[in-house]
């Protein structure tokens, strides 16, 4: 497979009207991870059989897509992968709710005020990363024509008291996570910067706001990031073997049919490898990670699709 260089011309923008699908994952135990997804998360299980689960919102979107494989590898430590999949919530009530129900079930919590957004992290039982947030009014953020700012290094612990505060005395609580929560980000590990940055700079045509300590962060539209990379634990490292546990794929919903013809033919320009699939063209990044792009919102029909 072959990918651009850093100096490679930039391509047109990616049309910032996309959205993230589902994050796939290869599991060991379908049904205690299915259990997480809806018990500690609050996802809707919105399709479930013998090997196959689709979890998200009310309102049918997908969000998580798990496959069973009992015998699928573990990947290396210093393997490619799944850094965190990063699911947003409408408003700051939303985490509040979140957040009290998780203190409920004892749940290990880090977090952080990131000034774009209050994050907090933790894993599923199989160590996949996930991350629970909202974003702050765009206004606010450390970020000016399409990069962060300096002041975006002065992230700061969250205000739990002020959080909580967005609730009323008499608040409902915890119903599990509502229509229009969304997977806001995915954060992945990758093995070389200057790789990672070309692919999507100059081929997919995101705006990079970060690039730097090993970080590069991809996003459109102005937003804060919709890809985050980082080599922190994986630089130089291996893409994950076959078939293994983690990500599998994740999803960009690009705006119209045109879009995704005229991001797959960048792509091909660029001699990187296009798998034509029954869900849609599936593509893997400077570190092997696929990404599958689509030209609509994804389903429940085409996320299971996806995991076949």
């Amino acid at each position: 497979m072959t990918h651009p260089t850093a100096q490679a011309a930039h391509a047109a923008r990616i049309d910032p009207k996309l959205t993230l699908g589902e994050v796939a994952l290869t599991v060991h135990n379908l049904s205690v991870v299915t259990r997480f997804y809806q018990g500690v998360i609050g996802l809707t299980l919105l399709a479930q059989d013998e090997e196959r689960a689709v979890l998200g919102t009310p309102d049918g979107h997908p969000l998580v897509t798990l496959r069973r494989d009992p015998h699928a590898p573990t990947p290396p430590s210093n393997a490619t992968g799944l850094y965190h999949l990063a699911i947003a919530f409408p408003t700051r009530p939303d985490l509040a709710r979140w957040l009290k129900h998780a203190a409920a079930l004892n749940l290990r919590l880090g977090q952080s005020d990131h000034l774009t957004h209050e994050a907090f992290y933790f894993n599923d039982p199989e160590g996949n990363g996930i991350e629970m947030y909202t974003d702050w009014p765009q206004e606010q953020w450390p970020f000016k024509d399409g990069k962060f700012t300096a002041d975006a290094a002065e992230r700061k612990a969250i205000d739990i008291q002020g959080l909580l505060g967005t609730l009323a005395d008499d608040d409902a609580g915890w119903k599990g996570a509502p229509i229009g929560t969304r997977m806001g980000h995915v954060h992945l590990k990758m093995s070389d910067p200057r790789a990672t940055r070309a692919f999507y700079e100059s081929v997919l045509g995101f705006d990079i706001g970060f690039d730097d300590m090993g970080a590069v962060f991809a996003g459109a539209g102005g937003y804060h990031h919709h890809v985050g990379n980082n080599a922190w634990h994986s630089a130089g490292g291996p893409t994950p073997p076959q078939g293994a546990l983690g990500l599998r794929h994740y999803v960009i919903e690009l705006s119209s049919a045109q879009e995704l013809d005229a991001v797959t033919a960048r792509l091909k320009n660029a001699s990187i490898a296009v798998h034509e699939t029954p869900a849609g063209p599936v593509v893997r990044d400077a570190a092997g990670n696929r990404v599958l792009l689509r030209s609509a919102p994804s389903t429940v029909e085409s996320a299971l699709t996806a995991l076949d």
